[in-house]
């Protein structure tokens, strides 16, 4: 049942006036923005404009585009109640926010997040966060909203030769460090490592935002198996609480803040405003690309060696590989473009092409028994940023609507049962017809492994002993009825989802790469964690000034057919 408890929505009677509205944006030296739809510029109405309505048609699947607009989103949501659409084929009506948020407060400075928690606090108003909109999980949408966005939020970037902090002892980080104020993009990030000859672990798309959803839900990249995963790189935070407070979170001082958003999920205990980073000295790295076709007499081959490439990757990684590769059995194109067949990028961070291919040699020789066409080039890399520049430098373009499911997948799934392997490998690839993405990101082991013991950590414990994650994505046409979009959800989630879990039954998934329907979000997300970061929450932001769907806490509220938010 409901209670009369909720968060105003426009439409309310309580809803703030104007002139309250103007004495916010008074109060921010006029940072409050009127969240209007992206693509608003193509509907009938005032702000109806075929010349920009070209340029955002032009721009739409861009994420860095994306990401400089108060509702922009990477990942398009497939509920957006204000798609790109061509003109005039459509109504003024047509065209509303939809689960967007209705203001922003463009935050420049801490006082403007400051203000904006106060705000919504006062006035009762759901709070929602975004830097960049990089997110499957909609964590940075809702009905009414007022969003802080923290995209223009740029205090610094600044590098440290070597780690200074009154908790400097108490962390055990003798190396350099960079500290990241506000809401850079990992290419602003990566920039300054570079100068400064270090490599830190960021994301593998440069548009995504350092500080935010991805260090917070956990976040990996190209380095990932030699340092460690994102949130393990967290030496302390400056973070504004839903008190109004604004703390620096490390081991010495609000180490429960500091430990819930070292992978305990966004948008849930406070604003990070600033996060200081660990940061490696440059060294060399080699890297491989390969792939192979499906031979068009014999499909069953590719698949059985898919099977064997599979149960060689843990080995793979053991020895220092990481693996990303990309995977399907027919084109996709309703979720970009993708031809049959396999492909990976593959890497080893100091070490020489002859170690590698020693390495790589066994998994060759089981993959030629098999008679496919398989291509493969080597590359030695004198520094690691000439590595990720070649290899994972470049940004994809925004995901199109569609459905994702993804598990991480441990030693267990992928070498103990070949058959049972096989078998979910076949239900995976679905039919030559589905447009099926699959993506099989092996970055784990080495260091992940090796920070089990973190008692600070909240990321997924499956983290520890997975070797990689597994995703799989179906998308849909834009004018797809509500049947094929159910359908296409339920071959993701029940089937396809379904499989992963019975071959791997003890792991979970990393909630950046989630599905955001998946119905034991508890479960997969957050794991055996889950219970010590809702007492966090409660103890941090016990009237839920922070909430986002499938986060800590978030199961005590549902939205109402309106949209508004009512605590359970």
């Amino acid at each position: 049942m409901l209670v009369a408890y909720s968060a105003k929505v426009p439409e309310n009677s309580c809803w703030p006036s104007p002139s309250q509205w103007d004495a916010l944006n008074t109060s921010i030296s006029g940072k409050l923005v009127d969240v209007q739809p992206v693509a608003v510029s193509c509907y009938p109405g005032a702000l109806f404009n075929i010349d920009t309505c070209a340029d955002v048609s032009s721009k739409w699947d861009n994420c860095a585009w994306q990401a400089e607009q108060p509702a922009g989103l990477c990942q398009e949501a497939d509920d957006l109640k204000c798609p790109l659409v061509v003109p005039p084929a459509v109504s003024e009506d047509d065209c509303t926010n939809g689960n967007e948020p209705r203001y922003a407060v463009n935050a420049t400075a801490a006082g403007d997040v400051a203000a904006a928690i106060q705000f919504a606090k006062d006035n009762n108003i759901r709070l929602v966060i975004k830097t960049t909109g990089h997110d499957f999980l909609r964590r940075s949408q809702g009905f009414g909203s007022l969003l802080v966005w923290m995209r223009y939020y740029r205090t610094g970037l600044d590098f440290q030769q070597t780690f200074q902090s009154s908790c400097s002892e108490a962390l055990n980080w003798k190396g350099s460090a960079l500290k990241i104020g506000g809401g850079y993009q990992w290419s602003d990030v990566y920039a300054v490592a570079a100068a400064n000859n270090v490599i830190v672990v960021g994301g593998g798309a440069p548009s995504i935002g350092a500080i935010g959803g991805w260090l917070q839900g956990g976040g990996y990249g190209p380095a990932t198996h030699q340092y460690g995963i994102g949130a393990d790189q967290l030496l302390e935070a400056e973070v504004a609480l839903a008190d109004g407070s604004i703390v620096i979170a490390n081991t010495c001082q609000n180490s429960d803040v500091w430990s819930a958003i070292r992978g305990g999920g966004p948008s849930t205990y406070g604003v990070v405003l600033s996060a200081t980073f660990k940061a490696y000295p440059n060294v060399g790295a080699v890297g491989q690309k390969l792939s192979f076709d499906i031979p068009s007499t014999n499909s069953s081959a590719f698949m059985n060696a898919m099977a064997v490439l599979y149960s060689s990757l843990p080995d793979l990684i053991e020895e220092g590989f990481t693996v990303f590769g990309h995977w399907g059995i027919s084109n996709v194109s309703l979720i970009g473009s993708a031809p049959p067949g396999y492909f990976h990028n593959a890497y080893m961070i100091n070490r020489t092409v002859e170690e590698a291919q020693a390495v790589f040699s066994p998994v060759q020789q089981k993959l030629a028994a098999f008679g496919l066409n398989i291509t493969q080039r080597w590359a030695s890399y004198d520094d690691y940023w000439a590595l990720f520049n070649n290899v994972s430098g470049g940004d994809n373009p925004g995901f199109p609507i569609g459905v994702i499911y993804s598990r991480f997948m441990d030693k267990t799934a992928m070498q103990d049962n070949p058959s049972d392997l096989l078998q979910t490998l076949d239900t995976l690839a679905g039919a030559p017809g589905d447009s099926t993405r699959l993506a099989i990101e092996c970055m784990s082991g080495g260091k992940v492994f090796e920070d089990a013991n973190d008692r600070y950590s909240s990321a997924h414990p499956a983290w520890r002993s997975s070797y990689c994650l597994q995703l799989v994505q179906r998308g849909w046409p834009p004018d797809a009825d509500k049947a094929f979009i159910s359908a296409v959800k339920d071959d993701v989630t029940s089937v396809k989802g379904g499989a992963l879990i019975a071959l791997a039954p003890d792991t979970g998934t990393y909630m950046n790469e989630a599905g955001w329907e998946d119905p034991n979000w508890k479960d997969n997300f957050y794991g055996s964690n889950y219970p010590r970061l809702l007492d966090i929450k409660k103890q941090r932001d016990p009237g839920s000034v922070f909430y986002c769907p499938t986060c800590v806490g978030s199961d005590e509220w549902v939205e109402d057919e309106s949209g508004r938010l009512c605590r359970v």
